[in-house]
């Protein structure tokens, strides 16, 4: 299975859904995408893991590395939506510690407090 993408921008937070398995043989697509959003001067990304199937040590790196990106220009990397298993993955790791994490997509824009009640799909 491979990793498929969609971005949602809402006023100050993009949020990249993610469906798939996060693994070895696709952690660099992951890597690009949310390369994507920094070199668009997005710092503020929700990653929405509902249809990932599972992660493995790579999928997590890649999550770290980006989030220490953000972080250095004022923005913030967080999850929503984890499965049992992708969540269990991010425990063992000890990368739960590191990231804030919620239920909803919803929950996690609005930690943000962004402002705009509109969102626009964009295809990656």
């Amino acid at each position: 299975m491979g990793l498929e993408f969609e971005k949602v921008e809402h006023e100050n937070v993009s949020v990249l859904k993610i469906s798939g398995n996060l693994d070895t043989s696709t952690y660099k697509l992951l890597k690009g995408a949310l390369k994507e959003l920094i070199n668009e001067q997005h710092y503020n990304i929700v990653v929405d893991m509902r249809k990932v199937v599972q992660i493995n040590y790579m999928g997590v790196g890649t999550l770290l590395e980006r989030l220490r990106q953000v972080r250095k220009q004022s923005g913030d990397l967080k999850l929503a939506c984890l499965n049992r298993l992708t969540r269990k993955t991010l425990s063992m790791v000890g990368a739960s510690k590191v990231f804030e994490t919620y239920e909803t997509e919803e929950d996690e824009v609005a930690s943000f407090e962004a402002t705009g009640e509109n969102a626009r799909a964009v295809g990656v």
